[in-house]
Parts: C-alpha cells; sequence; structure tokens
C-alpha cells in the first residue's frame, strides 16, 4: 500500500505546535478553534477540509474512565464509505496530536475502525476522512480526560517485554456470506510514551511504541496504520474487510514495524462462510 511519504515530518512538526500549550491554563473555546486551525495546516497544507456533517462521526466517552485507554471508533456514513481510502484522528491537545492515520485497501469496510488511546488533556478529538480523488471531510468530539500519555504503564515492564509482539485474532459471525467480515485484533506491546516513570527506578521510560501495522488478506491490502505514543498499552484494533470470494479460506496477516525497528507478524486461518 502507499505510504504517505511526508507523514513523520508532519508529525514532527505537528508535535511542535503542540509543545507551546503544554504549560497554558485551561484554553478559551477561540483558542482551541485556533488550536486546530494550525495543526489542519500543519496535516493538510493548503487542502479544503470541510465539514462532514452526518458523514462521519467520532464515538467516544463525553468523559473518559481511564485516560489511557479511552476507546474511540470512527464511523463513516454508508452513502461516503465505498469511496474513502484514509482516515485520521487527531488528539489536539495530546503531545503528538496526530495519533493515527489508517490507510484502507479496496477491500476495506471504511464504515467504522475502533481502537483506545491515550488522552493527555480536554481536548478535542478531529476524524478526517479522506476520498480517493483527494476530498477532505473532517469531524469533531470534546471529550473530558486528562495525564493518559504520562500515566503508569498497566503491566510489569519484564512481563510486557516477555510477551512483546504477541496477537491475538478474533472473527466475528457472518450471518450473511455478502456481508463484511468484522475482526478483532488484540496486540502485545508496552507502547510507551515516553513520558512515564518507573515507578521503582523514578526514571522515565524510554519511548517505544508500534509505529507502523499492515493487515493484509490473502496478500490483498487491507489497511496499513501509521501511528505514534497516543496508542494504548497493548493496541487493539476493530475493522472489518470483505473477502473477494467469501466462499472460499483465506489468511489474514498482520505485519508491525516498531519504533525500536523490531518486526512482528503472524497469520490466522479464515474459515469459508457457511451459504445460506
Amino acid at each position: 500500500m502507499g505510504v504517505t511519504p511526508t507523514l513523520l515530518g508532519r508529525a514532527a512538526l505537528v508535535l511542535w505546535l503542540a509543545l507551546p500549550g503544554l504549560a497554558r491554563a485551561e484554553p478559551t473555546e477561540a483558542e482551541r478553534m485556533a488550536r486546530w486551525a494550525d495543526l489542519r495546516h500543519a496535516i493538510f497544507g493548503y487542502r479544503v477540509v470541510e465539514d462532514a456533517g452526518d458523514l462521519v462521526a467520532i464515538d467516544a466517552p463525553a468523559r473518559a474512565e481511564d485516560a489511557a485507554t479511552v476507546p474511540v471508533a470512527i464511523r463513516v456514513a454508508e452513502t461516503l464509505a465505498p469511496e474513502i481510502r484514509g482516515l485520521y484522528l487527531v488528539i489536539d491537545n495530546n503531545p503528538s496530536p496526530l495519533a493515527a492515520h489508517f490507510v484502507l485497501g479496496p477491500i476495506a469496510d471504511a464504515r467504522e475502525i475502533a481502537t483506545r488511546v491515550r488522552i493527555d488533556d480536554y481536548t478535542y478529538l478531529h476524524a478526517v476522512a479522506e476520498t480517493a480523488d483527494g476530498r477532505l471531510y473532517a469531524t469533531a468530539r470534546f471529550i473530558k480526560a486528562a495525564g493518559g500519555c504520562s500515566a503508569p504503564a498497566g503491566k510489569d515492564q519484564a512481563l510486557a517485554l516477555e510477551r512483546l509482539g504477541k496477537m491475538k485474532l478474533n472473527l466475528a459471525d457472518r450471518s450473511r456470506p455478502e456481508e463484511p467480515l468484522g475482526v478483532k485484533l488484540l496486540i502485545s506491546h508496552p507502547n510507551s510514551s515516553g513520558l512515564q516513570m518507573d515507578q521503582v527506578t523514578r526514571n522515565y521510560i524510554p519511548a517505544d511504541f508500534m509505529q507502523t501495522l499492515e493487515v493484509t488478506y490473502n496478500g490483498q491490502p487491507v489497511f496499513r496504520l501509521e501511528s505514534d505514543i497516543a496508542i494504548s498499552e497493548d493496541p487493539s484494533f476493530n475493522f472489518g474487510f470483505r473477502p473477494s470470494d467469501p466462499l472460499a479460506p483465506g489468511v489474514i496477516k498482520a505485519e508491525i514495524l516498531d519504533s525500536s525497528q523490531r518486526h512482528f507478524s503472524q497469520s490466522w486461518p479464515v474459515p469459508a462462510a457457511a451459504q445460506m
């Protein structure tokens, strides 16, 4: 799948834009809008970003129970979904706001992708859907959460490294073969943000996070994810895709590259859909 060649450079610029706001008091609504304008320009340049209206939505709690593991789903209307080839998730007030960029393959079901993220402060989330011909549609949701990027790891570091790169995949039941196949992918990785402190040594734990995730089915791209420290410890992803031949068995494969340049991959058989 195509890689956005300037994504890492834009992410660095986005991080630079975010830093001045870390020590500031609670921003006003006008300041929040200005922040998004700066981020939008840093990520998309001078491209037109339209208000999505009812075409794109973010599903997230109004107030997070745990700022280190906030469930977030991006939903795209059925009428627009076939045209979507990219989804961006921006967490405006995070240290590194560009949390995720999904590059979708032709068999991906763009109607919903869900994951868990860290949120560092009360903030707007922005989701931007990109069509194959380059149109951009944005939506926003405000969420109350704080401290997620520096929250202590939920697992012992030694145990986390022992399970590093292990994956588990669950397939949803399909009532009809022509329907997309729902998938839940679980990944063991500390996804350390670099802002967390070791509770024993009182030293900061170096950043160590999943950088890219590529999912394919029978060699066909489902999606490629470019991510950063905002994705929670032990990442999870819910997504769907349409097998080109649902009545034949296949293989789904996940490949990961992390910020320490370690590679992990795993494959799972996908049984043929039952004929009704």
